[in-house]
């Protein structure tokens, strides 16, 4: 597999040596339609659930993934993770939080501050070093958050914290490269949703099932067999070179979805395909729960149903693949990217001493994550998708 340090099966063996480490059990299983199986692992202790995960793409490929996502989520908010070493979180106000320079183009945290300047809240220190907010990277942190962080002052924003940045893998730089790929991939996925539903344009870049060949052909084939329905592959890459697609599938009675971002257009177009089909596994009602809390605000409630049939589509190849696939290769090829539209990343390894696999949180202020709207929550833009925003937005922001 292209961009990962160790082969499927011996990573899963690794994964699963690291379930037994942390004094966990997991139970594998599957779920989606029957023709088309995903992986699901569930970690427990002492008999009580503690996280799930899905595995994206094909044979070992998938199972390892889902043990992986599973590791992801249990040491994205456990106890004794390296987030928390060797003195524990640092309290920060708003004000001190925003006045890093490397922050100024985080919109959320120039918000928060606006707000409530005295507010404190724990940050956890990444590499730079910066100091971020957890409430913001950890969806599950503001349940047990530490002594002396009062949540209220940002409960509001709360709208805003997810794990995107956060990823499993063998080595540092292989989860840094997806945990930035992830972030990458919002971004391109942000703006398209701007672009099309808040600033209205219509045009629309689509790679034709006949413009594929190899493993994007048969990923999008086993796609078009989950759900049942034909498959849209969008190229929604941005001004940072790095190929993202989206692919949607519009069904029945749900729209699937599904994002992917990587130095190779290939990868990245596969990747998409797979979060569909993973997606087919999830309730159909998700999307219309999350639709009707936006039906006081039609534009961000036409970013979660995503219509088709207003854009305006083009037909375009698949984007060549460059450079090497390896995950040292990856990571300094969206690393140069970003840094010739003047963004900087900064990682965190978090995952307890001793483990046998890294996870690291990584954030790039700046890239965009408007596209948490399709949780269901009205947001703003948070980064560079500002511009697509109708202006003014004080109006709007007092509506939110």
């Amino acid at each position: 597999m292209p961009f990962r340090s160790v082969p499927p099966r011996r990573a899963l063996e690794t994964a699963k040596a690291e379930v037994e480490r942390l004094g966990l059990t997991a139970a594998e299983g599957a779920s989606g339609p029957r023709h088309a199986p995903v992986t699901q692992v569930t970690l427990a202790r002492d008999g009580a659930a503690v996280a799930d995960g899905w595995g994206k793409g094909a044979g070992d490929q998938g199972v390892a993934s889902a043990w992986f996502e599973a590791l992801e989520r249990y040491l994205m908010s456990a106890p004794g993770n390296r987030r928390w070493e060797p003195d524990g979180p640092v309290l920060l106000s708003a004000r001190e939080v925003a006045a890093q320079p490397t922050l100024r183009a985080d919109l959320v945290v120039r918000r928060w501050a606006l707000e409530f300047p005295s507010a404190v809240a724990a940050c956890a220190t990444y590499g730079g070093p910066v100091f971020y907010p957890v409430f913001l990277t950890d969806p599950r942190y503001f349940r047990w958050p530490v002594t002396g962080d009062d949540v209220r002052p940002y409960r509001g924003l709360l709208r805003y914290s997810s794990s995107l940045g956060t990823a499993a893998g063998s080595t540092v730089a292989e989860a840094t490269y997806h945990g930035l790929c992830e972030l990458i991939e919002h971004d391109g996925f942000s703006h398209a949703l701007l672009r099309w539903y808040v600033a209205g344009d219509p045009a629309a870049d689509e790679v034709p099932a006949s413009a594929l060949t190899g493993g994007p052909a048969r990923r999008l084939a086993a796609a078009e067999r989950a759900a049942r329905a034909p498959v849209h592959l969008l190229d929604v890459t941005t001004d940072l070179g790095v190929p993202v697609y989206v692919a949607v599938s519009r069904g029945p009675r749900s729209t699937r979805i599904g994002v992917g971002a990587s130095a190779w257009a290939s990868d990245a177009a596969e990747r998409a395909v797979d979060e569909l089909i993973q997606s087919c596994g999830q309730p159909a009602a998700r999307e219309a729960r999350a639709a009707a809390k936006l039906a006081a605000w039609p534009a961000l409630e036409r970013c979660v149903r995503l219509p088709l049939a207003g854009l305006r589509m083009r037909a375009v190849p698949l984007r060549p693949d460059l450079g090497d696939d390896s995950a040292e290769g990856g990571l300094a090829t969206v690393v140069r990217a970003l840094g010739a539209r003047g963004i900087a990343h900064h990682a965190a390894d978090i995952a307890p001493s001793g483990s046998l696999i890294a996870v690291t949180s990584t954030v790039a202020p700046g890239l965009e994550r408007f596209s948490l709207v399709r949780h269901g929550d009205p947001v703003l833009p948070t980064g560079r998708g500002r511009h697509l925003w109708p202006s003014p937005t004080t109006a709007a922001a007092r509506s939110f």
